[in-house]
């Protein structure tokens, strides 16, 4: 009986020493062996944050955060025991890979996400010829990698690629030459695919070169290349909507062609190339420095002149042509305009029988020229030079002097030879 009641009394008191030193112990306990993980995703690319949540850890512990061996971060459990730690997936190849979180107590818990091959694109659209990047990731590392255009192998710089220790790789290619579209750029490596669109633009060569900061004198010839138009089609090139020549591409929708900018004003226009699938549109921006102002030559300022009326002046040259605008007045604001005339492409002008100058009662007039080069840009006004209309007295008194003169040489020649015999 005595036996009895000993075993009793120590199965209690066993009972109650492993509880204080359950309640006592600061969660090295079953709770804690069962610490928990979730993830706010479990289908992950390389460069993603992740983040994952834990319960059941030890309470209010440091707590650390593992991929595959690799501790990625570092925070502390609440008093539940609970945290929420994120990171970014670092550099791995495809396939599951462990998430472990372990407490000071060593306590752990751990999960699987998997990771997905991935790639991007420098560029989601170029011209063709142009330099895209392919980074990849989440490959199968050390495994060898193959690009296509289309289904078309493509050629890749560096070539014969395989993806690193940690499934990664890194190339660029030049967008093939085709017509402009939409591309499918994939990565093959096994029966694993990935794949990106690539908008393929056309490719232009101006040269010169035009656009904003980029002043074009008319009369400048550019040739224009263009690669990705429409293959065996023809491309309407066109000065602000005015056709200035068709060309034919060739079945590549390779073309090229020369042009001479037209006289237009010193402003933007547009360069338009249309071949009824593509329309590219480009500006040109026309100079606007005017030529120097022309010096007047003829007539004498003051001179008397008598129909026709000559002007001349010094020529001014300019990369895009002059022309010239001649303007007479009665007054020397000249704010009566009694002759104008524009378009001028000589630096001499003979006027003759003009009635308004002729018919004015002016007894001075006043007269000046100004250079316009082909983009419409004017010189300032020449300096003002005057004239003054021959009077009939000042033409009798002429004719008169010329007769006179006439008669003493006819009479000086008889008495000549008369006195010679």
């Amino acid at each position: 009986m005595k036996k009895k009641k000993d075993y009793i009394i120590r199965l209690l008191a066993t009972l109650v020493i492993s509880g204080v030193l359950f309640l006592g112990s600061p969660v090295v306990n079953k709770a804690a062996l069962e610490g928990e993980l979730s993830f706010s995703d479990i289908i992950l690319k390389v460069g993603a944050e992740l983040t994952v949540y834990g319960q059941n850890f030890l309470r209010q512990s440091d707590i650390k955060l593992y991929f595959d061996d690799e501790e990625v971060a570092f925070g502390a459990t609440n008093q539940l025991g609970e945290f929420a730690l994120s990171f970014v997936v670092p550099p791995s190849g495809r396939g599951l890979h462990l998430i472990k979180a372990l407490d000071a107590d060593y306590n752990t818990g751990s999960g699987l996400v998997l990771i997905e091959s991935w790639i991007d694109l420098s560029k989601s659209e170029a011209a063709i010829g142009e330099t895209v990047n392919i980074n990849g990731t989440g490959f199968t590392p050390l495994a060898s990698v193959n690009f296509y255009y289309n289904n078309t192998p493509l050629e890749v710089i560096p070539a014969n690629v395989k993806a690193d220790i940690t499934g990664s790789f890194s190339v660029s290619f030049a967008v093939p030459e085709r017509f402009a579209g939409v591309y499918l750029v994939e990565v093959r490596q096994g029966d694993y695919i990935n794949s990106q669109s690539l908008k393929a633009n056309v490719w232009l060569d101006i040269n010169p070169e035009i656009g904003l900061g980029k002043l074009i004198d008319v009369g400048t010839q550019l040739n224009i290349s263009g690669k990705g138009f429409k293959p065996n089609g023809q491309v309407d090139l066109q000065y602000d909507g005015v056709s200035l020549l068709k060309v034919s591409a060739d079945d590549k929708g390779t073309f090229s062609a020369q042009i001479v900018i037209p006289s237009s004003a010193a402003a933007s226009h547009s360069l338009i190339l249309d071949d009824g699938q593509n329309r590219i549109v480009r500006e040109i921006w026309l100079e606007n420095t005017p030529p120097p102002a022309p010096d007047i030559t003829i007539p004498v300022s003051g001179e008397a002149l008598d129909d026709p009326f000559t002007f001349g002046w010094a020529g001014v040259s300019d990369s895009s042509g002059v022309t010239y605008t001649l303007q007479v007045a009665s007054d020397s604001g000249f704010g009566n305009i009694l002759f104008e005339l524009k378009d001028i492409k000589t630096s001499q002008y003979i006027l003759a029988d003009n009635q308004d100058i002729n018919n004015s009662s002016a007894d001075t007039f006043y007269w000046r020229v100004q250079a316009v080069d082909g983009a419409g840009n004017a010189s300032a006004w020449s300096e003002t030079g005057t004239f003054t209309r021959t009077s009939l007295v000042q033409n009798l008194g002429l004719v008169v002097g010329v007769g006179v003169g006439l008669v003493a040489i006819i009479i000086f020649m008889w008495w000549a030879i008369r006195n010679r015999r």
